[in-house]
């Protein structure tokens, strides 16, 4: 594509990678402060020469610590030529998108119409456990989507910014769009409604699997499809949302995926997050049947 199109959206990535095991030995706000800590100083280090070369050209770029990588936009053969001729360079890799598959209208019986808990609460039996009194009173979830529209009835009171929407310690838009959580697809409102959907009287209608969890979100996704960049950059802010580890959250769901399986590029983002005490969640995808149909990042092992 580079070669025939003149230029392309290019990521550099660096042979370096920082060693994150010693974090499953702290404790929750230790370790992530060593994994941002850990991840930052590999990243300054590598990326030094480079970056060096294109302050001095002034070609903009995003340089990313979570895998080591520099993004740039409309790079040239030239420049890919020279780069990939760093010592530190490991390999530079084209960006892609990934499309949001079209929704599917699916017929409603008067089962579903009629009942007051969504039948996925009960299928899993999340309600029993609600019965114990874990409804996720404590925990932050978050989501790499489409977006949430932050003021939707079930989800306006989970939102842990509701006070000041626009904070950068609960969302990020790397694509520039909403200042506050909105959704132009409906899809990231949907899923973050599964996750903590509330169990408010005057709803009438239970959807989500922890209705006393708190939320924030990352728009990597547009309304018709994920790039790489976004992707990237929500990765990355999920570490350290609004510039601080303390508001990371607990879980990170995406559902978004369908690269071939055995394609690694998510792997670093799903062992930093690991390393940091969130774990992440991963669609297995909606075509087929079997493990053979799994895309990924969804098939990782590291996510069983």
């Amino acid at each position: 594509m580079l070669q025939a199109e003149g230029q392309a959206n290019l990521f550099v990535v660096f042979r370096e990678q920082a060693d994150l095991r010693a974090a499953y030995r702290l404790s929750w706000n230790q370790r992530g402060e060593y994994v941002q800590r850990a991840l930052h100083d590999v990243a300054q280090r590598a990326q030094a020469r480079v970056r060096a070369r294109l302050d001095a050209e002034r070609i903009p770029y995003t340089s990313f610590a979570i895998n080591n990588s520099i993004y740039i936009p409309n790079a040239g053969q030239a420049l890919a030529n020279s780069l990939i001729g760093f010592p530190d360079v490991r390999y530079l890799r084209l960006e892609r998108l990934h499309p949001i598959p079209e929704p599917v209208q699916a017929d409603i019986d008067d089962v579903v119409i009629n009942a007051t808990t969504a039948w996925g609460l009960t299928d899993t039996k999340a309600t029993s456990v609600w019965s114990l009194g874990y409804k996720g009173a404590g925990i932050k979830v978050a989501n790499i989507d489409t977006g949430v529209q932050y003021n939707h009835p079930a989800l306006d009171q989970a939102y842990a910014c509701l006070s000041n929407p626009g904070s950068s310690a609960c969302w990020y838009d790397p694509y520039g769009t909403y200042s506050t959580p909105a959704d132009g697809n409906g899809h990231g409102t949907h899923t973050m409604g599964t996750m903590v959907g509330d169990d408010d009287p005057s709803l009438t209608y239970n959807v989500g699997m922890a209705p006393d969890a708190t939320w924030i979100a990352c728009r990597g996704c547009s309304t018709t499809s994920c790039s790489d960049s976004a992707l990237t950059a929500c990765a990355n802010w999920i570490l350290q949302p609004g510039g601080s580890t303390a508001n990371r959250p607990h879980v990170v769901n995406n559902s978004w995926g369908g690269t071939p399986d055995g394609d690694t590029w998510y792997l670093s983002y799903v062992n930093a997050w690991r390393a940091a005490g969130i774990f992440p969640a991963f669609s297995a995808g909606n075509s087929g049947s079997t493990c053979d149909s799994l895309g990924d990042p969804g098939s990782y092992q590291e996510l069983s």
